[in-house]
C-alpha cells in the first residue's frame, strides 16, 4: 500500500510520463482550433491539475468549449461565460440520460 502523495508510482512513473506526453500533443493539436474541454466530476480539492488548466486553455483559444459536470463544483469562471457550461448534475445520472438519448460515442470525427 502506498500513501497518496507524488512519488515514481504516482505523478512520476513511466506510465505517467506516456499519458503526459500524450496530453501535451493533443493541446498543441488543439490549439486555435474548434476543442471542447470536458470535466467530469471533477471537485475543488486539487483544481490546479484539470479545472485550472481547462480554464485556461478555453480562454486562450477563441474557438474552444469548457464544460463541466459535477453537482456541486460545475463553476464556470465569468471570463468564460460566453464559451462555457456548467452542468451541476450527478454524472452517473448525465451519462444515463446521454445513453437514453442515443449519445454513446463521440470521437473527434463527429
Amino acid at each position: 500500500m502506498l500513501e497518496w502523495v507524488r512519488g515514481y508510482e504516482f505523478l512520476e512513473g513511466q506510465h505517467y510520463n506516456n499519458q503526459y506526453a500524450k496530453y501535451r500533443q493533443f493541446i498543441q493539436k488543439a490549439e486555435g482550433k474548434k476543442t471542447v474541454y470536458l470535466e467530469l466530476g471533477v471537485g475543488m480539492m486539487t483544481p490546479m491539475f484539470i479545472k485550472e488548466p481547462f480554464m485556461n486553455l478555453t480562454y486562450q483559444n477563441p474557438q474552444a468549449t469548457y464544460i463541466t459536470v459535477n453537482p456541486k463544483d460545475a463553476i464556470v469562471p465569468r471570463e468564460l461565460t460566453d464559451r462555457g457550461i456548467a452542468v451541476k448534475y450527478d454524472l452517473v445520472k448525465v451519462l444515463a440520460n446521454l445513453k437514453e438519448c442515443g449519445i454513446s460515442r463521440i470521437s473527434a470525427e463527429d
